[in-house]
């Protein structure tokens, strides 16, 4: 099995493993093995580039590397890695994640960057970081110093998320610049002592113009869109199988599920990111989020994602903000923007991303290829859908009260004793209080459900959306430990009233027999009439 791109903090999180790769490992650890890719670009030369969304494995990435080139194959026993990689030696890594200084202003942030080589040097090449008056050199002098004193190819760069502080003071101009020509006097230094390097990889979500590290390399390779480097970060649905296993069998016996739906509900929830052009691409699910939810299941399948800040960076916020977007559910879902791939690769000013490149570089959007050089972006799961309701009504100064929190909370009892209009007057507080005045949420039937699925907390139920049948596809089912509710949404429209959405609702669910025959629990069908002028559900009615 492999070591790769699991931090020594989330394998502990697992109860089945523990400990990092780099320390003994048992039989019952489990690690996903992407050695061979971590190959295919630590055997280059050439330095490196990689974008991706926060909580996506930069991170653990950038740690597989630093182990590999500090301390060889000793870690790597069994891995694709050990029959590949024929380098005896060993190398100084120089890591530096720059998100540990995102908050720093660009004076602090260069003195620090400047501390941090030097005692990352100071058992190969003691250098100082103060010049003779006494004040912090820049980190490029430094590093430059430093050079001088290796051979050739002796030292290794790892650069994490390099693009952290400039994001971070995206809403001070002076600041910001300042913090851009800090980095970029780093970056622009590596030129003179390229030669050191045997090799150079830097993260980071987007690609800022005016930061010399596209420049300076004449033979820089970026991996952000390429077909072999595409499932470098991110667990494949083999993977997911194969490797957590064990894990969904226990999540299974956890939440009273079949083994068949706790996967069935991982890929719809976490699965379909996407990073390379080629329709054959395999999706993604977010490791983060699977970690997360195999390392505690009884928490059900929460939005890990932006729960952990992944949804939130200061880059989208400020981008937003400054330019006074308003995003909006139903648009993102039902228009997808169309893109080529000359658009992804654009370098831009920090403070002004195209609206839709930055969605994609933040992972709200992901690639639906169309030609291997065009792609719509779309939304890629679950997941990221409720995360950007959480992120509009984070914006806007909306979200539930704690009273509507509660009752939801409540909603399987509301379910059991049938009472209905309870139901619908809860699901109207949730439209009322997460939606914006100017949403068109209500102008997309499915929307509204798909709002009220994501609001619903899975803990004492079952949810299903969309839900497969031998004549068609119910729009929301729930299940508690005794009712199977069944809800079909209508909508009224200029030439359909309220009486004639309820006929239609009535007559789907009666020929499509919607619930029938699934299971013993106490079947509930019901219609939802939505109005869209009054935006809210007007009627709901049972049917026998």
């Amino acid at each position: 099995m492999g070591a790769a791109l699991f931090s020594s903090t989330e394998l502990a999180r697992l109860p089945l493993a523990a400990g990092s790769f780099s320390e003994i490992r048992t039989a019952d650890q489990i690690y996903v093995d992407k050695t061979a890719l971590v190959y295919q670009i630590a055997v280059s030369r050439a330095p490196h580039f990689l974008s991706r969304p926060k909580r996506f494995g930069k991170s653990m990435l950038v740690s597989t590397f630093e182990t590999l080139f500090s301390k060889g194959l000793d870690a790597f026993e069994g891995l694709a890695l050990e029959k590949l990689w024929h380098e005896d030696k060993t190398y100084k890594v120089l890591h530096l994640d720059f998100s540990q200084y995102a908050d720093l202003n660009a004076d602090k942030l260069s003195a620090m960057l400047s501390q941090r080589i030097t005692d990352l040097m100071i058992d190969t090449a003691e250098v100082s970081p103060l010049d003779a008056r006494g004040d912090f050199m820049a980190p490029g002098l430094v590093l430059e110093r430093a050079c001088d004193k290796v051979p050739i190819s002796s030292l290794v760069l790892l650069v994490d998320e390099y693009d952290a502080p400039i994001t971070h003071h995206l809403d001070d101009p002076v600041m910001r610049e300042a913090i851009v020509g800090v980095i970029n006097n780093f970056f622009a230094s590596l030129k003179k002592c390229k030669e050191s390097f045997r090799f150079i990889f830097v993260t980071g979500i987007t690609r800022i113009a005016h930061v010399s590290l596209f420049s300076v390399f004449n033979n820089l390779k970026e991996l952000t869109l390429t077909k072999g480097s595409a499932e470098l970060v991110g667990f494949t649905e083999e993977e997911v199988h194969r490797y957590f296993h064990p894990y969904v069998e226990n999540a299974a016996a956890v939440l009273d599920m079949t083994v068949e739906d706790v996967y069935s509900r991982l890929k719809t929830r976490y699965d379909g990111y996407r990073f390379t052009l080629d329709e054959d691409g395999q999706t993604l699910y977010n490791p983060w989020s699977v970690l997360s939810f195999l390392a505690a299941p009884e928490e059900g399948f929460d939005n890990y994602w932006y729960l952990s800040g992944g949804g939130t960076p200061s880059l989208l916020l400020e981008n937003l903000k400054a330019h006074h977007v308003s995003l909006d559910y139903a648009s993102m879902k039902h228009e997808p923007p169309t893109v080529d791939k000359e658009s992804l690769k654009l370098k831009s000013e920090a403070q002004n991303i195209p609206t839709e490149l930055l969605l994609w570089q933040t992972g709200y959007y992901t690639l639906e290829p169309l030609n291997p050089e065009l792609a719509h972006l779309v939304m890629p799961n679950e997941e990221v859908e409720d995360s950007l309701t959480r992120l509009i009504e984070d914006m806007n100064h909306l979200g539930l009260s704690t009273q509507t929190k509660n009752r939801l909370h409540n909603l399987p009892a509301l379910i059991d004793a049938v009472d209905l209009e309870s139901v619908q007057e809860l699901f109207n507080d949730v439209l009322n209080e997460c939606l914006t005045p100017d949403t068109k949420v209500f102008n997309y039937e499915p929307d509204i459900r798909n709002i009220l699925y994501m609001k619903i907390p899975e803990q004492k139920l079952t949810k299903l959306r969309e839900h497969k049948t031998l004549h068609g596809e119910s729009d929301l089912e729930l299940k508690t430990h005794k009712t199977h509710l069944v809800i079909e949404f209508k909508r009224t429209y200029e030439d359909r009233d309220v009486d004639a959405s309820l006929l239609e609702g009535i007559r789907q669910i009666k020929t499509k027999e919607y619930g029938k025959g699934t299971s013993a629990l106490t079947l509930v069908r019901v219609v939802m009439v939505c109005d869209t002028k009054e935006r809210k559900i007007v009627l709901t009615q049972r049917v026998d």
